[in-house]
């Protein structure tokens, strides 16, 4: 099963198990309406967003948004970020393009923050996968949950992280953390675990 297969699957146990995840109906709420209507994104446009950031998006990432350009208010991939229960939308690529305009549109270290991160806290929150930033320009927030912590393809990672690699960032207090090797990985993880 290919990942927009297993993304179906994901949405359509969101509609029939909403309460167990905390979230509003998505049929009586008309999310799910809204989400059937979304378009894919066209060729044109994914290969835009790469040019604009100079990168390549994976494979299984271009696949998913051909399928949905995000997917509006509808809970796409319910997941558990550390021990954290996350309910995350889909960002469209025009979201994720303006979305740089204020958020991962520099480079700063948890260094940079002396106020707020302590060098136990550095230390505590260090991840050899990913680099010691709180912001970074090669991170691409793709999901979102509650306006404040977002699903990030990290295009920049440690030295033993892989580029495409998801991470998230959590607001308050403010972290990033490892999710998962892909978003291919992370739909798979997600299908299996609560549709298998």
């Amino acid at each position: 099963m290919n990942i927009v297969d297993k993304s179906k699957e994901i949405v359509k146990y969101i509609c029939e198990n909403f309460e167990e995840w905390d979230l509003d109906d998505p049929v009586e709420e008309e999310y799910i309406d809204d989400y059937e209507d979304l378009a894919g994104a066209k060729e044109e446009e994914i290969k835009a967003l790469e040019d604009t950031f100079d990168i390549e998006l994976p494979k299984a990432f271009k696949e998913l948004y051909r399928y949905k350009n995000g997917s509006g208010y509808m809970c796409a991939l319910p997941c558990v970020v550390g021990e954290r229960d996350m309910t995350f939308c889909l960002m469209s690529l025009d979201r994720i393009t303006s979305s740089k305009g204020y958020f991962q549109n520099k480079d700063a270290l948890l260094a940079d923050y002396p106020d707020f991160f302590s060098a136990q806290d550095i230390e505590r929150l260090s991840d050899s996968r990913i680099k010691p930033y709180l912001f970074n320009k090669r991170w691409f927030p793709f999901a979102e949950y509650c306006d404040s912590c977002y699903l990030m393809l990290d295009m920049n990672p440690g030295d033993d992280g892989k580029v495409g690699q998801i991470i998230c960032y959590i607001h308050d207090p403010d972290e990033v953390v490892y999710v998962s090797e892909s978003l291919e990985k992370l739909v798979s993880e997600v299908y299996d675990e609560i549709c298998s």
